[in-house]
């Protein structure tokens, strides 16, 4: 029996033809702003998850910016302390060369002399070793960032307590040595806080790129899986459109049925 209730059909297609008119356009949205939600109300868990990981990941680029800050600040530092070991080593050969029995009293002055010069430099290159204002030659503590890290570097100036008159006959090797030890000291401190942070800008550099790759999860359309969506959509558009024509033909057969 011919029901006027056949006539549903071309709305029920109707209805599938207009959700799948939506699903196309919310497919061709995506792709084109490179966003999963592109409304309210769309995907909101993920979308405020994502934006939550987003204030961490940029806290995390600027905690590198911080962390290789302080790698350059070491680096300097290394450097400085390098000159002092340097001037160590010199006066211990100013100290051999006071203990020659030959030297006249005009080499013992020009012993006294850089003695004297090289004391007043070292004094001077820890009194000049800054970073932006900060003496490195004292206790540093920079926080990089994420985890509220913090990097420590705990250099105390270092004092000769040599007694430059000494070095004409060889007399201090005592304080030498002490101040060679202290310096020796302060180079392993200032290695051992480079290498912390190396180890806090791998462990940042790893968490950076974990925190990247969820942030996309989370917000970035999936671009293979969104174009299969919106060719299966465009597909079911189509035969929907089709559908749709005959749903229509089909009543436009009922009407004639009926004027006839």
């Amino acid at each position: 029996m011919t029901s006027i209730n056949a006539g549903g059909a071309f709305y029920r297609v109707q209805n599938s033809l207009n959700a799948n008119t939506e699903k196309v356009s919310q497919s061709m949205q995506r792709l084109s702003s490179g966003m999963q939600s592109i409304a309210p109300g769309d995907r909101t868990s993920s979308q405020a998850i994502g934006f939550g990981m987003k204030g961490e990941l940029a806290s995390l680029k600027v905690g590198l910016q911080n962390a290789n800050e302080a790698l350059q600040a070491l680096e300097t530092l290394n450097n400085d302390l390098m000159l002092l070991n340097d001037m160590v080593v010199r006066l211990e050969e100013l100290n051999a060369l006071g203990e020659n029995a030959f030297n006249s009293t005009q080499d013992k002055a020009a012993i006294l002399a850089e003695g004297t010069d090289l004391l007043t430099e070292f004094a001077r290159v820890q009194t000049s070793s800054d970073w932006k204002g900060t003496n490195l030659f004292s206790t540093v503590a920079m926080g990089v960032g994420k985890n509220n890290d913090i990097l420590n570097f705990d250099l105390d100036t270092i004092t000769h307590g040599i007694t430059v008159a000494d070095l004409d006959d060889g007399g201090d090797d005592t304080a030498i040595a002490a101040l060679k030890v202290l310096v020796d000291a302060e180079i392993a401190s200032a290695g051992a806080a480079y290498n912390e942070a190396k180890n806090t800008m791998s462990h940042l550099s790893s968490l950076k790129a974990g925190y990247s790759l969820d942030v996309g999860s989370k917000l970035d359309v999936d671009f293979a899986g969104e174009t299969t969506e919106l060719a299966k959509g465009q597909i079911l558009a189509q035969a929907g459109t089709a559908m749709l024509a005959q749903a229509n033909a089909q009543g436009q057969g009922m009407l004639a049925l009926i004027q006839s």
